[in-house]
């Protein structure tokens, strides 16, 4: 369940209150390639998972099993201003992972993961938190999307031709929860229905002339 701004004053169900915490780093790059514009997603565990994700950094996240949070009957915005402020004493000033830290992490994991040269992370989207039950730890999590946007890639070819993982280009449409067959992340749809984001998205296209 994306929490989304409209819900912050609500009571969070007390069979959802979690006891744990997770985070992703998530890159997006809009594109307009062969007369199709969007941002492109990848199918990276098509055996486990089958879902059309961004780009996302994992092996830096921040994560905590067996949290009490200190009020037992929280608001949606009482939830996550206590993970902000843990996150920010553990990840940011205990392990040293400030934004600089995560945003270079996140374009290096990026690079070299489709082999190219150079990336430019120019902005930050709009956040996202989502309350979901974890199967794997038969808990609900609270977890945090830390979403950016690439402004410029060097080897741009290379990324649009990868063969690593399927891969789809997803119109700015928060309609659109699947692509032939195969369903979209939750937290993609709620992100493209912020207009703050999609401004962000189209100012930071990047266009690929296939003459090139």
């Amino acid at each position: 369940m994306i929490i989304t701004k409209e819900m912050l004053k609500e009571k969070v169900p007390k069979d959802m209150i979690t006891t744990r915490l997770d985070s992703a780093l998530n890159l997006y790059t809009n594109i307009h390639y062969k007369g199709e514009t969007g941002i492109i997603l990848y199918n990276t565990n098509p055996d486990t998972w089958n879902c059309l994700y961004s780009f996302y950094e994992l092996n830096h996240k921040f994560t905590i099993d067996n949290y009490k949070f200190s009020n037992e009957n929280p608001t949606f915005e009482e939830l996550i201003e206590e993970y902000k402020n843990i996150y920010f004493k553990v990840y940011e000033q205990e392990k040293g992972y400030t934004k600089e830290t995560r945003i270079n992490i996140l374009r290096d994991e990026f690079k070299k993961t489709f082999k190219l040269d150079n990336v430019n992370i120019n902005e930050e989207l709009e956040p996202i938190f989502e309350l979901k039950f974890s199967k794997s730890k038969n808990v609900w999590t609270l977890y945090y999307f830390e979403n950016y946007v690439a402004n410029k890639v060097d080897n741009i070819n290379d990324l649009l031709k990868q063969n690593l993982y399927e891969q789809k280009i997803l119109p700015l449409d928060s309609s659109i929860t699947a692509i032939n067959g195969i369903d979209i992340i939750s937290n993609i749809p709620y992100l493209l229905s912020l207009q703050d984001n999609i401004d962000k998205l189209n100012n930071n296209l990047i266009e690929w002339d296939i003459q090139k």
